[in-house]
């Protein structure tokens, strides 16, 4: 699949004589069928049992969480405070799972690290990885895809280390059930996500916009509303006029 091309941030306008806008491609390659399931997610799905039938529940896929999570900065730079109080729980969660994920793949690598001397092992990787071309239009959304890239990675040493007798069967079920469970969680952030077109203002002047906002979202919380509390990679406020 080829990269995905997009042209970079750049305050400046092109002028006769300047470089333009810049440009990036970004590709990755998921060597591990439990990265790759993340990635495409799963739809709901029946199961006919002896005497009922089972729903299995859908699971968002990679392409929604990067397509959602450029909703809401997009949002947030409209000054809606409900999508800068997402992007701040989806930035935590995305930190705290990005280092639990690094965690595990250091002490896989420790296991891997006590073998003898004068035993070597190649690195692990895939005779036909996927590879895929990514385009987020929010840095959350790029950060999302570097936690699967981890857990990829994670997947891979895992099963390494098992298959030449370092850890358990139950330790590489136990790093990859987790592992998995953190990104789902970041899924869930994004899936409780409603879009609503209000502002602070809204919210302040007490407009039917922000009356309803507050009646199904509930009253944001004061940090939020002030802007004290914004998430790192939160875009200038573009304020409406009214």
């Amino acid at each position: 699949m080829p990269k995905a091309s997009t042209e970079l941030p750049n305050e400046n306008t092109a002028s006769p004589g300047s470089s333009g806008r810049l440009a990036s491609s970004l590709s990755i390659a998921l060597h591990s069928h439990y990265a790759i399931r993340l990635w495409e997610g799963r739809p709901q799905t029946s199961r006919q049992g002896t005497s009922q039938v089972k729903m299995k529940a859908s699971i968002m896929s990679m392409p929604q969480a990067i397509r959602l999570a450029g909703n809401i900065f997009q949002a947030s730079s409209a000054d809606n405070p409900y999508a800068d109080d997402v992007m701040c729980r989806l930035e935590e969660a995305i930190d705290t799972a990005t280092g639990k994920v690094n965690e595990a793949v250091h002490w896989v690598d420790q296991q891997i690290a006590a073998l003898p001397a004068s035993v070597s092992l190649s690195e692990v990787k895939a005779e036909s990885p996927l590879n895929i071309g990514v385009f987020s239009r929010s840095p959350l959304g790029y950060k999302c895809v570097w936690l699967l890239v981890g857990y990829d990675q994670l997947a891979m040493k895992a099963f390494q280390a098992w298959h030449y007798g370092l850890i358990s069967r139950q330790r590489r079920d136990e790093l990859l059930n987790h592992g998995g469970h953190l990104i789902r969680k970041i899924y869930g952030i994004l899936r409780l996500w409603r879009p609503l077109s209000v502002t602070r203002a809204d919210i302040e002047n007490h407009t039917p916009a922000g009356v309803t906002a507050v009646e199904r979202l509930g009253q944001p919380d004061p940090d939020i509303m002030s802007g004290k509390r914004r998430s790192s990679f939160s875009p200038l406020i573009q304020k409406r006029s009214r």
